[in-house]
Parts: structure tokens; C-alpha cells; sequence
């Protein structure tokens, strides 16, 4: 399985320049909110092709239902205040001793006065730590945005904070072996707010905050010195690293893992300018470098091993998966926390269950943009009609919490999410309510049919089955480069979903990033083109969807085991569009659900917990009729009058899942059945909310 791989030029420069694209889509815009209007990053398929007549009411504030719970009035205020120090100065790059004797690598930089001498007082600290390098990012942040990926942001330091920078053990250019946010990292996490406490700068008082990657490092920080850490911003961050990403529906994430672990591993070896910009530790970094390029052999190979082969520590719900999820001990946060997400993002899932959490203990927010993990971040950064720029709110958020200055955060909505097909302009398109789930949706059930309807009639007899072939498996291939110096880690579906908007959306929107990209990453005409497609008839009214959603989807196969992916779809009424909203996946022997701990709307089930446990595994027997209750990640958006909503079934999606080598055994050649009858109505559950509640 393993082999030796003659690094590509093409394929470095590639993971190379969507890591470049990826800081710069982050640091892109000013650190300074802008007054004027954008009109944001929007999926393609956002932008409506009818006739206007079929577009939502643009006078919906004037219909408003009484018992709305949204903040109907709420409008975008842009917080911003003077510079409190003309300059800033960045310290020299330093290594604290982390409690596991390993050294960490943490680079400050604090206000200055007009003569570039830092001032004999004490500041609170913003801190972000990195797992992608901070000696490649902290150049970039100077232009901004630092507090999202780490380095010198003049935006903030200049108003009073101090900004402390952090390379995770086992990246950049600290000691150790990077172990996917493992608990010797996390621990890392405590000793470093330690160090900080330490400080004649600091005045006790922590901030944590990130994007993606920093956005868990902020949450797992908040968690590990909660007396310490007053306020945290976390953008696009994980929840549930099992359920929301690495293990969706008991499959194995290749996508995501072969790229987040290809992109760690090869920006912890690129060190050269780390040795440029701190010549002292040249020695140091070299000794750190080798030590990321070891970890190649002692832990990567031998997880994605394991992985591969089914080992129970990564195939079941356990220690493994609970260390790295911050939803896991949520509860010891105390900071008030703001969660940022996104409807096709990698925490699609995650971003709202973290804020639901969080409201238990602290004041939260939740917005929720558009896109994918990389481009939402560019829809955030402008801000909407309903919120502000994202630079803003961070500034707005800090102060209140931090500095204790009045900046009116009771001003900002509770929750704001971006609602597809709400208005034709992507920065009108966003709604605010007051919690999530949205209060006021109800439960729907609609019925999947033999003649491939879609209606909330059930079936009154057995109606015709469908049948789906179960389709070639994905190829893998793992080893080193000729080098030994990177990670050669590749997953190609086979099943048309290569061009799809999971392939997009799970390789963090690098698939998306091109001049032209392809069509077939914003729409899912083509991919569904052999599925099993139900659908409803052209709606008679806009119909809106906000929530979890459940497939409740009765099937049977020919062999011991069998995958169902279920799509929600919108689609034009010529039929020549798809739009995708959102998708689930599961494989059958994961089926077991955790009753307790699942989401009931109007007394039905709508948000299945899925144990993903080894004592839960349930096997199938061949010709055995199941009922597969799916997880259809959360969306907000809106079938169009005059549109239909699809429910699309196929026996894969390998952009978002793949087996391990048992499961792959025991699906050769299956057929999967459909079942639509009295006794066995297959079916899908959504969360519907009034239109009227737009605002």
C-alpha cells in the first residue's frame, strides 16, 4: 500500500498556491471595517436565471407575522473607534517549554508610542495559534486580519492589544509532531495563556480568536484556562470532528483528510523563511523541521493505516474522536463566545450545534454566510445589510468583553445566516432570528413515491421499487514523496462526484478557486444524472427551509453492506438547473440510532444522533428491508414559487465519504433497493419556517 512517490511539481506548486490563495482570501481586505457595501461571495447558483415573478416578496417586512421572534428592525452597525498608539513593534521570536518539555515557538508584538518604544504599561492579548505556520503567515497579516490567522495585526495592536502569535506543536517551527489537534497539542494550548500571564506586558486579561484551523484552537483554549480567557471569535470552527467532518455517517472523510493533512504536514517543513526572518534559531528550526518530516513515518503513515483497515480506534465513536472535538467539553467555556459558519463549509454541520451549546452558559453569536470554507470568509470580511464587516464585530466583541468599553454588542442578532434564493443581491440575502434552530419552524414530511414523486401524501400501497448499483470504489494512494520530505496523500472519486459541490466543498473550496471553474461544483444537474430522483410539483409558493433535515429512507441490499447519499435540491422549472443546498451520507452498518440525544421537532425526529460506536454496529443481512435515518447537514434557503424541491438518492458520494477496506468487502457488487409502501414509506422531514419571517 505504500509507496515511494516522485514529488510533482504541478502538485506542490498547486498546494502551494491554494495555501496562498487561502491566507489571501483571509488578509485580503483592510483590517479596518469599510463603510461601503459589498455585494459578497455567493455560490454561482445563488444568483437567480428566472423571471422575476418567481422571486420572494421584496416587501416582506411589511408582512411579519406577529409571533415572529426575528429582529425585524435589526440593521448593520459598523463599530469602529480611534487609534489609542501611533505605532506598533513586533518582539523577537522566542521559544516557551511546553509542559511535555517540547518548545514552543511564539512571536508578540505589542503598541508602541510615536518614538517606536513600547510604553511602560500592561495590555490584554489577543492570541491565535496556528497550526499552518506562522512565519509564512505573519508577513501577510500586517495588511490585516491577523486575529484571524495569526501575526502582527496593526488594526488591533494600535487599539490597545497586546497580539501573541503561536505555533502548535508539532507545525512551524515548534518542537513535536503535529497529531491532529491531539491532547499533547491542546495541553500546549494552557501552557502558552501560562506564559502569557507571565509577562510584564500583560494585564491578565486573554482574548482567543482564529479562522478554521485557529478558530479550534481558540475554542479548545477558552477550555483549558477558562479563568484566564475572557472573550473568544471563532470563525468556521469544528464541533463534533467524528459526526460533522472526519467520520460523516460512519465513512472515512478522504477528501478532507488528504488535503488538511498534505497541507499541514508541507507548510511545518517550509521553514526557510522562518530561518531568514530569525537567523538565531536557525538551529532550533532545523531540529523542528526534521522533526515534522519524522512524523511522516512514526504517526501519518500508520494512521491513515489504520484508517484504511478499519481500526476501531478511528472506524468507532471514542477517546480518539472525543479529545478532538471542542463541542465535547463546551460547557467549561466561559468567555462569551461569537461562532461564524457557513452553508457549504467543512463545519456546515458544526457551527450551529457549537452556538446552541455555548447558549447554555454564555452570551453567543451565530452568523452564517454563504459558500464554502475558503470564499465565505470574503462574504464576512465585507459584511451584508444585516452585519457588519467582520473586523468590526471582532473589534466590537473584544472591547465589550475584554476592555469592558460599552460598544453596544446587544446590538448585534442573536443569530444572522445567509438564506439562499431570499433576494437576487447576495448581500440582501441574509435574515436574522433569535436562536437556532430557527423558533419558528415547524416539522414536514414529505414522501418519496414509486413514479419518483415527491408529495406529503404517504404511500397507500406498495409501490414501485428503485434500484442503485453499488459503483467502483475510490482510489487511494499513500506514501512520501522521492524526498521523504512531504506526505503523498491522494484520494480521486470514481463516482462523478470529482466534479461536484462535496468535492468543492470538502477540499475547503481550493476545487472551487479559477478563473472558470466548472459549473458542475455549483450545480448538480450533471452529477444527478443517474440518481434516483424524486420530486415534488412546481410550487405554488416560496417554501422555506431553515434547519437540520431528516431522511427517514427504508432500503434493503444484496449484500453485508451499503451507503445512501441523500441530496436536497432545488430545481428550475425548465429542469436545466440544480441548485444543491445540502446533503447527508450513512453507511448502513452505522445505522444505530442514540434516541436521547437525537433532535425532535413537532414530536418527529429530525436531527438523527447516530451512536458510531463498535457495540452499536449493526449488521445487514442480504434481502434484510432497514430503515436508514440519514443526517442532512443544516441549510437555510428557498424553493422558489414555480420550482421544485428534489430529493436525490444515490449509493455514494466519495467527496464526502469513502469505505475502509471492510466495508469495501462487504459492498462488492451490492444492490441497493428503494422501498416506498405503507409499511415501509420512505420519506424526508424538513424544518419549515414562514416566509414572513424574513427580514
Amino acid at each position: 500500500m505504500f509507496f515511494s512517490k516522485k514529488t510533482s511539481a504541478i502538485q506542490l506548486v498547486k498546494t502551494i498556491f491554494c495555501t496562498i490563495i487561502m491566507i489571501a482570501t483571509i488578509s485580503g481586505c483592510s483590517g479596518k471595517p469599510s463603510q461601503g457595501q459589498s455585494s459578497g461571495q455567493t455560490d454561482k447558483a445563488q444568483t437567480p436565471s428566472e423571471n422575476d415573478e418567481n422571486e420572494p416578496n421584496d416587501d416582506s417586512d411589511s408582512n411579519t407575522d406577529e409571533g415572529s421572534d426575528d429582529n425585524a428592525s435589526a440593521e448593520k452597525n459598523i463599530y469602529t473607534r480611534d487609534e489609542d498608539y501611533p505605532k506598533i513593534i513586533t518582539l523577537p521570536v522566542e521559544y516557551l517549554v511546553a509542559s511535555n518539555g517540547k518548545k514552543i515557538a511564539v512571536s508578540v508584538s505589542l503598541p508602541a508610542n510615536a518614538q517606536g518604544s513600547i510604553p511602560n504599561e500592561s495590555f490584554p492579548a489577543i492570541l491565535v495559534q496556528t497550526g499552518y505556520n506562522m512565519s509564512l503567515v505573519s508577513p501577510i497579516s500586517i495588511l490585516g486580519q491577523g486575529t484571524l490567522i495569526g501575526g502582527a495585526d496593526p488594526y488591533f495592536i494600535k487599539r490597545g492589544y497586546a497580539m501573541v502569535t503561536v505555533d502548535v506543536l508539532g507545525t512551524g517551527i515548534s518542537e513535536g509532531g503535529w497529531e491532529l489537534l491531539g491532547q499533547k497539542e491542546q495541553n500546549g494550548y494552557g501552557d502558552t495563556i501560562d506564559w502569557i500571564l507571565q509577562q510584564t506586558w500583560s494585564n491578565g486579561d486573554i482574548a482567543t480568536s482564529g479562522a478554521s484551523y485557529m478558530a479550534i484552537t481558540a475554542l479548545f483554549s477558552a477550555q483549558q484556562r477558562p479563568d484566564a480567557v475572557k472573550a473568544v471569535f471563532a470563525v468556521v470552527p469544528l464541533g463534533d470532528a467524528q459526526r460533522g467532518i472526519v467520520g460523516t455517517g460512519g465513512l472515512i472523510n478522504g477528501v478532507f483528510m488528504k488535503t488538511w493533512m498534505s497541507l499541514t504536514q508541507l507548510l511545518g517543513t517550509q521553514n526557510t523563511l522562518a530561518k531568514l526572518l530569525h537567523p538565531q534559531h536557525g538551529h532550533q528550526i532545523d531540529q523542528s523541521t526534521m522533526e515534522h518530516i519524522d512524523h511522516i513515518d512514526s504517526y501519518y503513515l500508520p494512521l491513515i493505516d489504520d484508517a484504511l483497515n478499519g481500526a476501531p480506534y478511528i472506524r468507532y465513536d471514542g477517546d480518539f474522536w472525543r479529545i478532538r472535538s471542542p463541542i465535547e467539553n463546551i460547557n467549561k467555556i466561559t468567555a462569551p463566545t461569537f461562532i461564524t459558519g457557513a452553508l457549504h463549509d467543512i463545519f456546515q454541520r458544526d457551527a450551529p450545534l457549537l452556538y446552541e451549546a455555548l447558549l447554555q452558559n454564555v452570551d453567543s453569536r451565530l452568523a452564517i454566510y454563504d459558500s464554502d470554507h475558503i470564499m465565505n470568509i470574503l462574504q464576512a470580511s465585507n459584511g451584508s445589510d444585516s452585519i457588519a464587516p467582520l473586523m468590526s464585530l471582532l473589534l466590537q466583541w473584544f472591547d465589550k468583553h475584554v476592555k469592558g468599553i460599552d460598544s453596544h454588542t446587544e446590538d448585534i442578532p442573536l443569530v444572522t445566516q445567509f438564506v439562499k434564493n431570499n433576494k437576487p443581491k447576495a448581500s440582501d440575502s441574509f435574515s436574522t432570528t433569535t436562536t437556532w434552530p430557527h423558533p419558528l419552524a415547524t416539522a414536514e414530511r414529505w414522501y418519496l413515491h414509486g413514479d419518483m414523486s415527491l408529495s406529503q401524501i404517504p404511500p397507500a400501497v406498495a409501490e414501485e421499487t428503485q434500484n442503485m448499483q453499488t459503483p467502483d470504489f475510490t482510489e487511494i494512494e499513500i506514501g512520501k514523496s522521492k524526498g521523504g520530505e512531504f506526505l503523498m496523500f491522494t484520494v480521486t472519486p470514481v463516482d462523478g462526484t470529482k466534479c461536484s459541490i462535496s468535492y468543492r466543498q470538502w477540499t475547503l473550496g481550493g476545487a472551487g478557486i479559477a478563473l472558470f471553474p466548472d459549473e458542475c461544483l455549483f450545480d448538480n444537474k450533471d452529477l444527478e444524472l443517474n440518481a434516483l430522483n424524486y420530486e415534488t410539483e412546481l410550487m405554488q409558493e416560496d417554501y422555506y427551509i431553515n434547519g437540520p433535515i431528516q431522511a427517514d429512507i427504508w432500503i434493503e441490499s444484496s449484500v453485508n453492506e451499503a451507503v445512501l447519499s441523500v441530496r436536497i435540491d432545488e430545481v428550475s422549472p425548465d429542469g436545466d438547473t440544480v441548485t444543491p443546498f445540502t446533503n447527508g451520507l450513512l453507511a448502513a452498518t452505522s445505522r444505530a440510532v442514540n434516541t436521547e440525544l437525537s433532535r425532535y421537532l413537532d414530536d418527529q425526529m429530525i436531527q438523527p444522533y447516530h451512536y458510531f460506536t463498535e457495540d452499536t454496529a449493526s449488521a445487514i443481512s442480504p434481502g434484510e428491508v432497514i430503515k436508514m435515518q440519514v443526517e442532512i447537514f443544516p441549510t437555510s434557503a428557498i424553493i422558489r414559487k414555480g420550482h421544485r424541491l428534489r430529493v436525490s438518492i444515490s449509493p455514494s458520494n466519495q467527496a464526502q465519504g469513502v469505505m475502509n477496506y471492510v466495508q469495501q468487502d462487504n459492498a462488492i457488487n451490492g444492490i441497493t433497493t428503494v422501498h416506498n409502501s405503507p409499511e415501509h414509506p420512505s420519506s424526508i422531514v424538513l424544518p419549515i419556517v414562514p416566509m414572513s419571517a424574513l427580514n
